[in-house]
């Protein structure tokens, strides 16, 4: 009851976060999301979720809904990296397994282990899609972070300290994302006797 209580109030904040933001009857100036550039050789970012968009082409770029999704804009404040890959990137295009038509966007971990992707439907990218995947897969590592706090506990109630500290540092190495589970598993390892950072 607890997780889902902090849940509803955490899709509640983002749905804030997401309103216009009503001045004198006037909506907002659009919100540009922080894609940066990944040219061939470069380093790509290292947040715990990085989303990959490959656009087709330049005019892609400059009329896609994906520069100014105020949801994706969301994203980027919540360790989800921006990275726009250029079509002709050949070699990174490889590494990500980008293999059919473009557009398509992919979403990664900061190991590049790919999480999830959408393919272009009739040459377009759906915004609507591209959203819900960042969305979902949010939303499945928060409740397995519930679950990783709930298991730790029930091992550290019945003594099992080593199994407990594994599991805490698994929610700890998630702060980024999930800053007050990690607090949460921090203030738990030091209850164990466990110093962690």
């Amino acid at each position: 009851m607890r997780h889902l209580h902090a849940r509803v109030i955490a899709c509640f904040a983002v749905l804030i976060a997401l309103s216009y933001d009503m001045r004198a009857g006037e909506p907002s100036l659009p919100t540009f999301v922080p894609w940066k550039v990944l040219n061939p050789g470069d380093e790509p970012l290292h947040n715990d979720l990085v989303l990959y968009w490959v656009p087709s082409s330049r005019d892609e770029v400059r009329r896609s809904p994906l520069l100014t999704s105020r949801t994706l804009a969301v994203y980027s404040t919540q360790c989800v990296g921006m990275q726009l890959i250029r079509p002709d990137d050949d070699a990174r295009l490889a590494k990500l397994e980008v293999n059919g038509a473009l557009p398509t966007a992919i979403l990664t971990t900061s190991d590049g282990t790919i999480v999830a992707h959408v393919a272009s439907a009739e040459g377009l990218l759906r915004l609507s899609d591209v959203e819900k995947m960042v969305r979902d897969t949010l939303l499945t590592r928060d409740v397995e972070t519930d679950r990783l706090l709930d298991e730790a506990k029930t091992k550290a109630d019945a003594g099992e300290h080593d199994q407990a500290v594994a599991l805490y540092r698994r929610v700890c190495a998630q702060r980024c994302l999930f800053p007050r589970k990690a607090k949460e598993a921090l203030k738990a390892l030091h209850k164990l006797g466990v110093e962690e950072r």
